[in-house]
């Protein structure tokens, strides 16, 4: 039985792992790049620039905190640099490429999937935990959210192990230096801590002890952070901007557009209200219950963020897919007549069909190079410019094009003058605009062509 478990957990790293290698050498420009660049710039920096997790650096001299405050220094300091020092480590061997990047992803991802499966299976036996990890890993938002260059499936991952550790005993100081962890990659793994209480017996001791080593390594950061809020973002927005929560549209992003047609998309979606409905009143299953309430709160205090970014909604996943689980064999064990159980088993896995297929459907776009361009001339900046050029790339305060160029710079083509002062060098953009034509008046033009142009800012009469 212990082996068979294994083997379990062994096919369910490998069904997460495979699909998750689609695209898997796509260039940091597909959905969320704003996002992934930052995070592959501070892991590139520490291998070109120096390795220093204290103070992980991106490539944009632009202000993160919306009061403004310079940072010259290019501070990133977010949430703690743990997978782009993961990154960085695989970038010293087999050199600097974001696919590596990406397979770091892919591998936490998988990871995290098989500790699901063996959570679930440590709970409920092998069948609720079978469905689980089979759903969590084929799901298609979590798939393309398992391949990102970001922190945000690492958390869920480290939380997951966590879990585990502590379902193995509870209070030990494995699971919370791992939990501990997943709080420096993203304080939202916070959300999660009902859980262990609800797992965990009450031992005053040990509870603190655990505790402590959880939580200090988090405010020790935090108050780091609170040192240089010129390079963290800001964040209060996240919270209920434009009085978002309880309003029409946060019910419709979050339960029609999020949970109905993104993740659970459809067939998904009944199963996880069956799997809710038959959990409630269960004693066994009031853990998971909790678990749910517990990501729900998130959800609700942190309203505007989850409206804004779907990834934010990761943290459901895991739950989720058990409660989904428990949907599908909700259906599938409601009848012992073999006729009446055929149909059942039809109706549960139409359902988990359709989730999969209306699943991808919204999700394929993701995948795509909306902007090719961007990459094509980042590529030629990175070869036809010197190492240490500051570089203007115009593109609305997104790092994605900065990024491609390979230099560090600014990723807006406002203020030009400004930043010439301050050391900019080059500018190119994608966007033949009234910036681009008064700086090729006026400055040597490296080169341009029908996609892009590159301006030798040096020596212009501005």
């Amino acid at each position: 039985m212990l082996k068979t478990k294994w083997l379990l957990a062994g096919l369910i790293f490998a069904v997460t792992f495979i699909p998750r290698l689609y695209k898997i050498s796509n260039p940091v420009a597909d959905w969320h790049s704003w996002r992934q660049a930052d995070t592959a710039a501070v892991a590139r920096n520490f291998v070109k620039d120096g390795f220093n997790p204290l103070y992980p650096q991106s490539d944009s001299f632009l202000a993160l905190n919306d009061k403004g405050l310079p940072n010259p220094n290019r501070y990133f300091i977010n949430e703690f640099p743990f997978y782009n020092a993961v990154v960085a480590g695989v970038y010293k061997i087999w050199g600097i490429n974001e696919t590596y990047a990406r397979l770091v992803s892919v591998v936490f991802a998988s990871l995290g999937a098989a500790v699901l499966y063996l959570i679930a299976s440590k709970l409920f036996g092998q069948k609720i935990a079978l469905a689980a990890g089979l759903f969590y890993a084929l799901n298609p938002y979590n798939i393309y959210y398992g391949r990102v260059i970001m922190p945000d499936p690492i958390f869920v991952s480290l939380g997951l192990i966590a879990l585990y550790l502590f379902l193995l005993k509870p209070w030990n100081l494995w699971s919370a230096g791992v939990f501990g962890l997943s709080l420096l990659v993203k304080p939202y793994a916070i959300f999660v801590l009902p859980v262990f209480l609800y797992y965990g017996r009450w031992q005053p001791k040990l509870m603190g002890r655990w505790g402590a080593v959880a939580l200090a390594p988090l405010i020790l950061w935090r108050i780091h952070l609170a040192n240089h809020p010129e390079a963290s973002f800001a964040s209060n927005w996240l919270l209920n901007g434009t009085d978002i929560r309880f309003t029409g549209a946060w019910f419709r992003w979050l339960i029609y557009e999020r949970l109905n047609r993104l993740i659970f998309a459809t067939g998904g979606f009944v199963l996880l209200i069956l799997g809710m409905i038959s959990s409630y009143q269960d004693k066994k299953r009031l853990g998971i219950f909790i678990w749910l309430l517990s990501i729900v709160a998130y959800m609700i205090i942190f309203a505007m963020g989850n409206v804004t970014h779907d990834y934010y909604q990761l943290p459901l996943m895991p739950v989720g897919s058990i409660l989904v689980a428990f949907g599908f064999w909700q259906i599938v064990d409601s009848s012992k007549n073999l006729l009446i159980k055929l149909i059942n088993w039809g109706v549960a896995l139409s359902l988990v069909f359709l989730s999969l297929a209306f699943g991808w459907y919204e999700v394929r776009g993701y995948f795509n190079i909306n902007r090719p361009e961007i990459v094509e001339a980042g590529k030629a900046v990175d070869a036809l410019t010197p190492k240490d050029a500051l570089v203007i790339a115009a593109y609305n305060s997104d790092p994605a094009f900065l990024y491609q160029t390979n230099r560090h710079g600014w990723p807006d083509g406002v203020n030009i003058e400004a930043k010439v002062q301050a050391g900019a060098t080059h500018y190119v953009s994608v966007n033949f605009d009234s910036v681009s034509n008064y700086l090729e008046a006026r400055c040597s033009s490296l080169v341009k062509t029908d996609k892009y142009t590159i301006v030798d800012l040096r020596g212009c009469n501005l």
